[in-house]
């Protein structure tokens, strides 16, 4: 056990983290568990569509550690999904700060009492409570345990602290001197791109990759290769780091790019805003991730990203090739640790323009509508990051019929599209039960949703992909774990179902103890739904019927009702 550990912010280490308008107050927090700390995700690590907001502490495998307040405050916020966060609190400090804790088994029963009454209130599970009343917490007081709930992919504590006035999260890192970190940063593979239509690499107008190697105290590019340029050329890299005694992948805290020692391009991850968090699709090479599994970090910016993590740039950081390059490229932990690497650019004299298209392509800044005689797809202006090739096709698949080919898979959207498919003439029989699927790699569909209006499924999406029109007609499904009926129960018991649909998805569940609204508590990770009695409406001695109803995405229904007694 660690004793008395305290997070001692030092406000010159953050000074220089933050634009001007981002001074913070200073802060003397405790750390959230009495735990050796072992970090097994970084702040604003890079996620599928999104930065990571805050540190994952690992609990060994354990559920059930105590969770303290960091420091005196109020409750603010309490959350329960069955997805995200899953069990998660929040609680705003006197100084300026808010601190977040998720994926958490249970809170500590005075707050845990008060949430169940908003559940049965609004008689739902999934709920975003604003407290109303003063729920005070101090310094050091258990407020939760940890757990696993929500999108978790195993036990853990992940914790957050916030700008109370911007709700922007903030790298934890700074605040504490608890997690300890003296590993650079590895760096992987860089990668250069052509940019416009007489950018060359190498001879060719195709990007490529060049491995990167640790020796004399700096990175370099294996066997010291020759490379020639021309034309506007972007940079990526492939890295991330470790901590101190972890083999878990975590995220690089800042960059910079100088080309012929002037400062070319940067960022800093010390904070971000969720509104930005999906630009983190341009921030990478999405194309890339998509096909190949790794991830490229650009150290240039595409004209449709706006995440504000981004320091003063020359040219967007494109490097125009009218002379040969020397490029440094430095990159840094939350800890100070950093790496470099040096590379040389030489100029081709001698390329030709080998990938001009007769494509034109749609402009990010503008609205676009494309259609056909079964389809229509709107565009908004700012869904692309860049200016990009997008078309409609249609095609015919043994396997599933029609299939849409909507734009490409390989370039991401900011934005929904609003895709419009008229409904063939052989689909209304099934009326409310038709939906939208998209088609994998392996040809499996996928269910997309979509509402009917008028004569047209419609589908908002922020995915370019192949989409067919289908149906759902299976109900979900009600697996009892134990046997109820008839069964004498104590009144701690826990009753505990799987419900699975095998398409659409669940909607909807809602659980009646003699026709009266009972709390079930929804994992959909692992597709289990727990009534724990403890919280329901019941006597002792009582007799009860249980009523169950799940409902999927396409709104087929299954019911299942059963019988039981509480103990005397």
């Amino acid at each position: 056990m660690i004793k008395a550990n305290y997070i001692i912010i030092v406000i010159s280490l953050m000074l220089g983290s933050f634009s001007d308008g981002h001074k913070l107050p200073e802060a003397n927090f405790l750390f959230p568990m009495d735990i050796a700390p072992s970090v097994s995700g970084s702040f604003a690590e890079l996620r599928s569509n999104h930065f990571h907001s805050g540190i994952d502490l690992s609990t060994q495998g354990k559920i059930g550690i105590p969770v303290k307040s960091m420091d005196v405050g109020k409750v603010s916020r309490i959350k329960i999904s069955s997805v995200g966060y899953g069990n998660a609190i929040y609680i705003a400090h006197p100084n300026g700060y808010t601190t977040v804790y998720g994926h958490l088994d249970k809170y500590a029963p005075r707050i845990d009492s008060i949430i169940t009454a908003q559940q049965y209130k609004n008689q739902t599970f999934e709920i975003d409570y604003f407290p109303v009343e003063t729920i005070a917490v101090s310094r050091g007081e258990i407020i939760a345990y940890s757990g696993n709930t929500g999108s978790s992919g195993g036990p853990h504590l992940h914790y957050e602290i916030r700008d109370t006035k911007t709700e922007e999260p903030l790298n934890p890192f700074p605040f504490q001197d608890i997690i300890k970190d003296d590993v650079r940063p590895k760096l992987l593979t860089i990668r250069l791109y052509p940019l416009d239509e007489g950018s060359t690499i190498n001879g060719t107008a195709t990007a490529k990759n060049f491995e990167v190697v640790f020796y004399d105290g700096a990175y370099h590019l294996k066997g010291n290769p020759k490379i020639y340029a021309s034309g506007k050329v972007g940079v990526g890299i492939e890295m991330l780091d470790y901590m101190t005694g972890s083999w878990k992948k975590c995220g690089v805290n800042r960059l910079n790019m100088k080309v012929d020692g002037v400062d070319y391009f940067g960022w800093r991850l010390d904070r971000f805003s969720f509104d930005e968090s999906r630009y983190i699709n341009s921030h990478v090479d999405y194309a890339y991730k998509a096909n190949y599994g790794k991830r490229f970090e650009r150290c240039y910016q595409q004209p449709g990203n706006h995440l504000g993590i981004y320091e003063p740039t020359v040219n967007d950081g494109i490097i125009s090739m009218d002379s040969s390059k020397t490029v440094d490229i430095q990159a840094a932990d939350a800890s100070k640790n950093v790496s470099n690497l040096q590379f040389v650019l030489l100029q081709d004299k001698n390329a030709s323009a080998t990938n001009k298209t007769n494509t034109s392509k749609l402009s990010y800044s503008s609205d676009h509508l494309l259609q056909n005689k079964q389809l229509r797809c709107f565009i908004p202006k700012g869904a692309l990051y860049d200016d990009a090739n997008i078309s409609l096709a249609t095609k015919t698949d043994l396997k599933n019929g029609v299939i849409y080919q909507i734009g490409d898979k390989d370039v991401p959207l900011h934005k929904n599209i609003r895709i419009s498919l008229l409904i063939p003439e052989q689909f209304n029989i099934w009326k409310d039960k038709i939906c939208l699927a998209s088609i994998d790699k392996s040809g499996k569909k996928e269910f997309a949703g979509g509402q009917i209006i008028r004569d047209s499924l419609v589908l908002y999406t922020r995915s370019f992909d192949d989409y067919t029109l289908t149906f759902d007609t299976v109900v979900p499904t009600i697996t009892a774990h134990q046997n109820i009926r008839g069964r004498v129960f104590r009144s701690n018991s826990v009753f505990t179902f799987t419900i699975d649909d095998d398409f659409s998805g669940i909607n909807s569940f809602n659980g009646y103890l003699n026709d009266k609204w009972t709390l079930f508590e929804y994992d959909a990770k692992t597709k289990k739904l727990t009534c724990p009695l403890a919280k329901a409406p019941i006597k002792n001695g009582g007799k009860y019927q249980l009523k169950m109803i799940v409902k999927d995405n396409c709104g087929n229904e299954t019911t299942l009702e059963s019988y039981f007694t509480v103990e005397s």
